[in-house]
This record gives structure tokens, C-alpha cells and sequence, in this order.
């Protein structure tokens, strides 16, 4: 659940300085720590709840996708800081 979260909150930062921009998956693996394995199931999961959209390109290994941004959904979730430390609380 770490992780999941610092991407949401990665995505989210970016989201607030550039509101159409979207977060290179590559930095974002680095900046939350993570291992392309680990990121691509997240990312996967975190894209079927709804809370991030992810732009899938051929050529974006090791990642499933080459950037994400983040949905309305997942902007209300972060900007609800109890409902947001329920479903992803801080370790």
C-alpha cells in the first residue's frame, strides 16, 4: 500500500502544476523506490479502481505504460486526507 500511495502522490503533485500533464513512469518508479514489477501490478490496480489513467505505447518496457495522470476520482481521494490514509494508510 506504500507504494500505491507515493504514486498517487506523485501524480497528484504533478497534477497541481500541470493539470494536463502527466508523470513519466520511469521517474515515478524512481522517486516511490519501486522495481518495474511492482509498479506495474500497482499501476494496473491503481487504473482499475478508477484514480489513474495510464498511457500505454509499444515501447515503454520494462513499464506497462509510459505515463499516467491522475482521475477526478483520485484527486477527491487524495484531497481527503482521512478517506486517503483509510485506504492507503503510512507505514
Amino acid at each position: 500500500m506504500r507504494l500505491r500511495r507515493c504514486i498517487l502522490e506523485h501524480i497528484y503533485e504533478q497534477f497541481t502544476g500541470l493539470p494536463y500533464g502527466q508523470t513519466d513512469i520511469g521517474q515515478l518508479a524512481d522517486l516511490c523506490g519501486a522495481e518495474p514489477k511492482a509498479m506495474n501490478w500497482n499501476l494496473v490496480y491503481l487504473e482499475k479502481c478508477g484514480l489513474i489513467e495510464l498511457a500505454k505505447a509499444f515501447d515503454s518496457p520494462p513499464f506497462v505504460a509510459c505515463s499516467a495522470s491522475i482521475t477526478a476520482a483520485g484527486i477527491d481521494l487524495v484531497e481527503d486526507a482521512i478517506a486517503f490514509k483509510k485506504r492507503f494508510p503510512v507505514r
